[in-house]
């Protein structure tokens, strides 16, 4: 059975805590607990059954009085309505603190801090009180506010997608979390059926000798092969390529305004050819090949290892014939 313990130390205001307890034992111990941990030491309980009532020595001295009140399952605590801070049905402030404490310790999440779970479990406290028609019980607050603690564990798990169901505690953890942030992988085949449908209609937009153009370079994939194939000069068809790409670019990207074009095309060489020997004759084999980059641009370009070497060796004859003349 609960009861309300009003602890009066001699010279000091008194306090208020909830005890339980079925026997005198059970009383005792709670009321032990509480005297101590105000009086900050051992203290002597002697609790007369009948009265409710009892006094608490301390060093076989006096240290104060207490008494008992029934707490009823469906009626607030014996509180006077009339106390300065009264809030409804007989509660006061003090109780109100006293409520959101005991929700903290009912609590079992420990989810954060406790001046948190406090503010927490007060307001729902609070709010319940005053809207309530008929007068809660004391055990029914202390649920209201370790059940809000409760629902704000719950709400923060949710918004970080912390999958309820285990107990790793991992963040974006829950499918639909993964599911609605997650980026997932583009439909690839669907994306290339889009892309050949576009083409086509974007190349029948063209000037016809601007499409031929651009369908020949794409089916011979040489520019001079494909000059031959319309009948024209090679720089003709390399004038209708541009202005073609230029056209098909602008409506491929539309609405979007078309992003510039950057390098150049490698199949441009076939007309001017790709020299396989260096200036000086010697072949450009694997071996005989060396990489290197000479601008600020990054272009890449060959160099001969022969030529180079022939170089060192001449440098380094020109150095002995002057140590010699020296």
């Amino acid at each position: 059975m609960d009861y309300q313990l009003t602890l009066t130390p001699t010279g000091q205001p008194p306090v208020y805590r909830t005890v339980t307890g079925d026997t005198p034992a059970e009383l005792a111990a709670a009321i032990h607990r509480h005297a101590r941990g105000f009086l900050g030491g051992q203290a002597d309980i002697h609790l007369d059954q009948e009265a409710l009532t009892g006094t608490v020595r301390r060093a076989g001295a006096e240290a104060g009085a207490f008494t008992l009140t029934p707490v009823e399952e469906n009626q607030p605590a014996a509180i006077e309505s009339t106390a300065p801070d009264h809030v409804a049905h007989g509660y006061t402030m003090r109780d109100l603190d006293r409520a959101a404490r005991a929700a903290c310790t009912a609590d079992r999440s420990l989810s954060s801090n406790i001046s948190l779970r406090y503010d927490l479990a007060w307001s729902a406290i609070a709010e319940h009180l005053v809207t309530a028609d008929q007068p809660p019980s004391w055990n029914e607050l202390v649920r209201v506010g370790w059940q809000a603690i409760y629902q704000d564990v719950k709400a923060v798990r949710r918004l970080y997608g912390v999958d309820s169901t285990g107990r790793s505690g991992e963040v974006a953890s829950t499918p639909r979390f993964v599911a609605y942030w997650t980026h997932m992988p583009t439909d690839t085949a669907g994306d290339g059926i889009v892309e050949r449908i576009a083409v086509h209609q974007v190349l029948a937009t063209l000037p016809e000798h601007q499409r031929q153009a651009v369908v020949a370079l794409a089916t011979q994939d040489d520019y001079q092969k494909a000059a031959d194939s319309l009948g024209i000069k090679y720089g003709a068809l390399t004038a209708r390529i541009r202005l073609g790409r230029r056209a098909f670019r602008t409506l491929w990207f539309s609405p979007e305004t078309a992003p510039p074009a950057k390098g150049t095309d490698r199949r441009a060489a076939s007309h001017a050819g790709v020299p396989d020997h260096c200036p000086a004759g010697h072949e450009f084999t694997p071996e005989n090949t060396r990489i290197t980059r000479r601008d600020k641009s990054g272009r890449k370009c060959r160099r001969c290892r022969a030529c180079e070497r022939a170089r060192g060796a001449a440098r380094r004859q020109d150095k002995q014939e002057l140590a010699v003349t020296v």
